[in-house]
């Protein structure tokens, strides 16, 4: 799920931002959002908890959406 959001924020997101903001502003907001990661994640960042969250889906036998997701008939 994660990967269709970065996708988009790749995609979508951070290139429709470019045409508001100048290359300055664009690198100071990204080292202003780096800050606040480690502030709430800790120096590891959102990785860290990326892979803290699926080691967690592991133990609990939840990390494959696939066996969450309705099967659907081929059109």
């Amino acid at each position: 799920m994660y990967a269709l959001h970065e996708a988009r924020e790749d995609t979508v997101w951070f290139s429709a931002i470019r045409k508001f903001v100048s290359d300055n502003k664009y690198d100071t907001l990204g080292e202003n959002f780096e800050k606040k990661e480690h502030q709430l994640f800790g120096e590891g960042g959102f990785e860290e908890i990326v892979d803290r969250v699926a080691a967690i889906e592991k133990e609990f036998g939840i990390y494959d959406l696939a066996q969450f997701t309705p099967k659907t008939r081929a059109s």
